[in-house]
């Protein structure tokens, strides 16, 4: 799996990254299991790197994401 490394600036948060990246909250999944040895913190500290994995749109999106009358 291809990926990249993001280095953190201030006020950097698991969830705005998760929807930065990969457009909704299930990210924070994807960025907490690439980066194991990295504590999720309400805030991350300046200069923390991650490892951000790129990953398909249908790996991120399911049925259950669509409202009833898309499914």
């Amino acid at each position: 799996m291809s990926s990249f490394n993001y280095t953190t600036t201030e006020g950097d948060r698991i969830d705005t990254l998760a929807v930065r990246f990969y457009g909704s909250l299930k990210g924070i999944a994807i960025i907490a299991d690439a980066n194991p040895a990295v504590p999720v913190t309400p805030v991350y500290p300046l200069g923390t790197v991650l490892v951000i994995p790129i990953v398909d749109d249908a790996e991120i999106t399911t049925n259950e994401d669509l409202p009833p009358w898309k499914r």
